[in-house]
Order: structure tokens, then C-alpha cells, then sequence
């Protein structure tokens, strides 16, 4: 919170710096329209005061059918040679123009060339864009400054909660298995226990150590693979008997109805191909509330197509675009009712995807979703 209240002030800090460049530089804009056209003013007098001195040295001509008047000074000029000079003298910033006072007189005013003036009044207009579009471009940038900064803040607090919740799950995972085997194994101590007693307790602590086992090798591999560490022994793999075993191993934790057709191999690492088919089954079973699991292996001539379907509690919209995230579980970790941690579709991903294969997930018709693996 306080991290974000520290972002949010110096947002605001940055936002008033920007508005406060941008007033400057529009500002700048217009004194600098202003002082250019001061310049030309005063200008204007030295134009005056120099043609009035050449006038005067008769090096501006004659005409003897008219007299000029400039200010109140009469002069003799020839207004051609005036305006050659003006235009050379002053780059073209003045004009002369005639007018007649009488019938031999004429009136000579000397102002700023309007063609000039707008000249300057463009460059301000395009000055003015210039930096408004340079305002318009750095708030833009400072925006997806902001946007990046908060969604970054925003992961890493998901981030860091998930991975919370993923230590007090792996916390539980294992505190569960062990105290169980220590349980088991005090209790098979006691000289009252018979020995088939004794050997059932014994088979269970043993049913649970490969459970811890599972969890390990869930972990480990799944920092292998993030690390890209895990080195894939591809070769050809009996896919129908590799799911029949596993189908066959998770049979004691519920139904199962399974159609696997028979001689179907493809090419890749049997110990994770094995851990996938594990994973997306005991996962299943979690969701399912006791109901029967399907498992479906089939053909085409491209894939080979795995489906594990459930009827079990489903998922949220939100959630089919998040599961095979790692950590991501379904419910918060505080308030499950299923164990895991959020590292066995996680796992699953990966793995076929780099077995050239796709994973995808779709809500069933009833209730439930259904697994789905390609592999070619």
C-alpha cells in the first residue's frame, strides 16, 4: 500500500511537471512570436531613417513629374530603385506603398511586409504543433509508463501471494504424509498389534512415502522445466500400456471407465509422458466429488488423442485461461477443500508442448471439464 501511494505522488509529481513544460513552451511560442515582431518594428524606423539618408545623397533617383512625401520630409526618389533597395537592403521584411495626396504629390508609408507577418504567424502555428504533438506523444508514453509500472506491481503481488499460497500448500502436502507415517509407525510399535495389523500399517506408511515422492518429483521437475534443465529422453513410448498402468494405479482412488485403444506409440520421454497422464487423472479425481472418470485414447491420422473427462465441480470462465499457470489454484489455498500445488497442469503444459503436442480444456455439456492432449 504504501508502495503505490509512493507510485501515486509521483505520478502526480510527473503529471504536473509535464502540464507545467507544456504552458512553458506554448508560452515560449508566443513571446517568441511577440519579440520577432517587436524586431521588425523597430526595424521599421531604421528602414525609414536609411532611406530617408539615401534619398537624401540622391541615390535613390528621381522623378521630376512627381514629389514624394515620406513622414513629413519631401524627397526625390525613384520608386523602382526604392523598392529594389528596401527588398535588398531588408530581405523583403518591408514594402513601400504610394499614395497620391494630390495631383503631383504622393505619400510614401513604409510598413512591415504582410506576407511577413504571416510568415511569423505560421512558424508560431507550427511551432505551437510541434510541441503539442510532443506534449500529446510524452503523456502518451508516460501513460504506458504508468499502465506498465502498476500491471507490473500487480504481478508481482500475484506473484508473491501465489507463491504463499504455494508454500503453505506444499507445507500441508507434506506435513500430511508425514504424520500419518509417524503415526503409523508408532502405532505398529505397540505390542498389542498383531503382526497382519502391524504389516497393514506398515504397507500404508510405505503407500504414503510414495506420495511424498510424487510431490518431489512433481517440484523438481517442474523447476526443470522452467529452467529449461530437464533433459527429455525421447524415444519410441507404448502409449496405450503407459495409460492402462496408470489407469490401473489410480483405480483404488475411484471409477474409472477407460477405452484405450491398443498399440498406439509415439515418440518421447516415458517418465514425463507417465507423470502427465498421472497429473490430468489425479486431478480429475480431486474436482470430481467421487464420481466416475473417463479416459479416452484414439486416433486420427494426424494425433493421438487423450481425453480425461470429469463430472466434477467445473470451472469459471475467468479460470480456463489461468490453469496451466504455475502455482495457479482454483480456490484460494486458506479455504481449500482439495489438495495440490498448482504445479501438476503447469507441469502438463509444458511437457507436451514440448513433446510438439497441444493441451486445451473444455467445460462438459452436464458438469465437469474434460482434458484434452494431442500428440503427433
Amino acid at each position: 500500500m504504501r508502495l503505490k501511494v509512493l507510485i501515486v505522488f509521483v505520478i502526480v509529481y510527473i503529471l504536473s511537471a509535464f502540464v507545467w513544460l507544456t504552458f512553458s513552451l506554448l508560452n515560449y511560442s508566443n513571446t517568441d512570436y511577440q519579440l520577432k515582431n517587436d524586431v521588425l518594428k523597430a526595424g521599421l524606423n531604421a528602414c525609414t531613417l536609411q532611406v530617408i539618408e539615401k534619398a537624401k545623397n540622391n541615390d535613390l533617383g528621381s522623378t521630376e513629374e512627381v514629389f514624394y512625401r515620406l513622414k513629413r520630409l519631401e524627397i526625390d526618389i525613384d520608386e523602382d530603385k526604392l523598392n529594389a533597395f528596401i527588398n535588398k537592403r531588408f530581405n523583403g521584411n518591408y514594402v513601400a506603398d504610394y499614395s497620391y495626396i494630390s495631383e503631383n504629390i504622393k505619400f510614401i508609408r513604409l510598413a512591415i511586409n504582410p506576407l511577413k507577418i504571416e510568415e511569423l504567424k505560421q512558424e508560431r502555428y507550427q511551432q505551437r504543433n510541434i510541441w503539442l504533438y510532443q506534449s500529446i506523444l510524452l503523456l502518451f508514453l508516460v501513460g504506458i509508463g504508468i499502465y506498465g509500472v502498476f500491471s507490473s506491481i500487480e504481478k508481482i503481488y500475484k506473484l508473491n501471494k501465489q507463491q504463499n499460497n504455494f508454500l503453505l500448500s506444499v507445507t500441508h502436502e507434506f506435513k500430511t504424509p508425514i504424520a500419518a507415517i509417524r503415526l503409523m509407525l508408532q502405532t505398529s510399535k505397540h505390542p498389542k498389534i498383531n503382526d497382519d495389523k502391524r504389516s497393514e500399517l506398515v504397507d500404508n506408511s510405505i503407500q504414503s512415502t510414495h506420495r511424498l515422492e510424487e510431490l518431489a518429483e512433481n517440484m523438481l521437475t517442474a523447476m526443470q522445466i522452467e529452467s529449461n534443465a530437464y533433459q527429455y529422453n525421447l524415444s519410441p513410448v507404448d502409449y496405450s500400456t503407459l495409460i492402462n498402468k496408470v489407469v490401473s494405479n489410480q483405480q483404488i482412488k475411484g471409477q474409472i471407465t477407460a477405452q484405450i485403444e491398443s498399440n498406439v506409440t509415439v515418440d518421447g520421454d516415458d517418465f514425463i509422458l507417465r507423470m502427465v497422464v498421472n497429473n490430468l487423472i489425479e486431478n480429475a479425481f480431486k474436482y470430481s466429488n467421487n464420481q466416475t472418470i473417463e479416459v479416452v485414447l484414439e486416433t486420427d491420422h494426424k494425433w493421438k488423442r487423450l481425453s480425461i473427462k470429469d463430472q466434477g465441480i467445473g470451472l469459471k470462465k475467468e479460470d480456463f485461461k489461468n490453469i496451466f499457470k504455475k502455482f495457479y489454484r482454483v480456490q484460494d489455498e486458506e479455504t481449500r477443500i482439495s489438495k495440490g500445488t498448482g504445479l501438476g497442469l503447469f507441469i502438463v503444459k509444458q511437457a507436451v508442448e514440448k513433446h510438439s503436442g497441444k493441451v486445451f480444456v473444455k467445460a462438459n455439456e452436464g458438469k465437469g471439464v474434460t482434458f484434452t492432449i494431442l500428440l503427433p
